[in-house]
């Protein structure tokens, strides 16, 4: 059935439909499991402007309002069945008969392994995304043999990655980490830096000093998680300051108390700390942006930090770890590397928000926008979404390299590029990529 549906489709190209069909495998049309899901929607909702491509979500479950919500950007929600005996998120490594797939988009070991099977299944292409360097990060974590299960998962990553069509880190840390993994696998690695949240542009920062500033950090809180996200540092750092409240945003439910207590232990006064739960709609997050005066990413290593972009998307001013990949796109921005703490010791943060705090409100908003402008003209969406909808159809060149392809690339409606490939071998048109 698999290859009558494969036939089908290149019919379909031949008949003038042109439509590839790119699928994402997903948990979740929200946000709610954190920057992962929200980088997947993005590049969904981005590509499914291309009137060349169908753009598929594929996940366990979803209610009628993600499903209306999807499909207002023209992304088709498509639900696995249920599977008994299988964990919800392995129900996606069995995909609908009918559901026709070009391109299969997974996103780390927890929403690419099952994209081995469908590729298999579907005759189709792989786009593995990487969010993380598991080996890196297990120097960090603070469970049972970290080093060793980071470098297990390390390992389950890079093959995932070998055995994709193609592979895209987000942000230029993750791209240089793996094209150095995968030397000598021929595989190409796509550097993907996410631009600005046009959607927290709205948030409209107020300039109106207060007695008493207020700094978020977010993260778990749990053990695997306080000192990986550089809470502790965070407490320290904020705790040395005067009239300073420090928000925790993520505390799972029932744990609270515990995060205010690892807090507390750090020096912050109980007064001046507020622990809350994981925000899971943008809404939410926009209200904290508009009441909060810094965010902090203190992370002692970070695959990109989402979170920061986010803020200072909202015009919040943001003190960022250097090791991570925000960081890193940050100091290829002019100015943006006074945004970068290059330390893990509390005392030079407490030193970077004094510094903060010294200048005029008016001043560090002004400050915050020029970067962002700055950073939107480097780290364009709609260019960078165009040259990886290249690079991902480029994929499977081999199949339509007989089928008159595209002669225009269009996002809703405004032409971007001729593009042709001529019925040469895969090798020749990668090259010129």
């Amino acid at each position: 059935m698999a290859s009558y549906s494969r036939k089908t489709q290149n019919h379909d190209r031949q008949e003038g439909s042109r439509k590839v069909q790119i699928t994402f495998l997903a948990s979740e049309w929200g946000s709610s499991k954190g920057g992962l899901s929200t980088i997947n929607r993005e590049l969904a909702i981005r590509l499914a402007k291309f009137r060349e491509a169908d753009i598929t979500f594929f996940l366990p479950k979803c209610n009628q309002e993600d499903e209306e919500s999807a499909l207002q950007h023209k992304v088709k929600i498509v639900k696995a069945s249920r599977k008994p005996g299988f964990k919800e998120l392995d129900w996606l490594s069995f995909p609908p008969e009918e559901l026709q797939i070009d391109i299969i988009v997974g996103h780390g070991v927890k929403l690419g392994r099952h994209a081995q099977s469908i590729k298999d299944s579907k005759k189709c292409k792989w786009v593995q995304v990487v969010h993380t360097d598991p080996e890196e990060l297990g120097m960090f974590k603070t469970y049972s043999s970290p080093i060793s299960k980071g470098e297990e998962k390390h390992k389950i990553e890079v093959e995932l990655c070998e055995m994709a069509d193609l592979v895209v880190g987000v942000g230029s840390k993750l791209s240089e980490a793996f094209r150095r993994y995968l030397r000598g696998r021929d595989k190409r690695v796509v550097d993907f830096t996410p631009g600005i949240f046009e959607e927290f542009i709205r948030v409209s920062q107020t300039v109106e000093e207060q007695k008493k500033r207020r700094v978020l950090v977010f993260g778990r809180g749990d053990a695997e998680d306080f000192k990986l996200k550089g809470l502790d540092i965070a407490g320290k750092a904020v705790a040395a300051l005067q009239d300073t409240v420090l928000e925790f945003v993520g505390a799972k439910d029932g744990e609270h108390e515990k995060i205010e207590e690892q807090l507390t232990g750090c020096g912050v006064k109980s007064s001046l700390l507020r622990v809350k739960t994981f925000v899971k709609d943008r809404v939410g997050l926009m209200s904290m942006f508009h009441q909060a005066d810094l965010v902090l990413l203190p992370s002692r290593t970070e695959g990109f930090g989402l979170t920061g972009l986010e803020a200072m998307s909202a015009g919040l001013p943001v003190l960022v770890s250097r090791n991570s990949g925000f960081a890193e796109a940050l100091c290829s921005v002019p100015f943006g590397s006074f945004f970068v703490v290059n330390s893990d010791d509390p005392k030079d943060w407490t030193t970077a928000i004094n510094k903060m705090w010294a200048k005029d409100e008016k001043i560090r908003l002004e400050e915050v926008k020029t970067l962002r402008d700055l950073y939107a003209k480097k780290y364009n969406w709609e260019k960078q979404i165009k040259d990886l909808f290249h690079k991902m159809t480029s994929c499977i060149h081999d199949d339509i390299s007989n089928v008159q392809s595209w002669s225009e690339t269009t996002i809703e409606g405004t032409v971007l590029s001729s593009w042709q490939p001529s019925p040469r071998s895969t090798e020749d048109h990668a090259g010129n990529l």
